[in-house]
């Protein structure tokens, strides 16, 4: 679990479906959750949208470097304006992709400890 997660109001996590070690939230819950990333300064690096089933999660949408989603925002070097460009973006993808009934997200996310500790990683390799 990351440091989103971590921090999630109960609400929010009550009202996801856990999948492995992520969470899938439903529309409104998910535009909360990055409400929360941004207030705890965590930066939503992307987002899947699904379709649940009862036998598992079809994918329907992913906003990934490869679809145009944040191809135009680099990290800066600043921390802050970083996760206001990453977050403002990531709720206009969700609001243009508004899933229905039977739909969630899974929001891919880095505190700025998660996010150092990943480009150390690459880094290395």
């Amino acid at each position: 679990m990351g440091d989103l997660e971590s921090i999630l109001p109960d609400e929010l996590k009550k009202a996801a479906l856990a999948s492995g070690n992520e969470l899938v939230l439903p529309y409104s819950e998910a535009l909360s959750a990055i409400g929360v990333a941004s207030q705890n300064n965590i930066a939503v690096l992307g987002l899947e949208l699904f379709d649940v089933r009862k036998d598992g999660l079809l994918t329907i949408d992913y906003s990934g470097y490869d679809s145009g989603y944040n191809c135009d925002i680099p990290f800066p070097g600043d921390w802050n304006t970083y996760v206001a460009s990453m977050n403002a973006e990531a709720e206009r993808w969700i609001k243009e992709h508004r899933g229905e009934v039977n739909h969630g997200y899974i929001l891919t996310s880095a505190s700025e400890r998660e996010f150092a500790e990943a480009k150390l990683r690459i880094d290395k390799s």
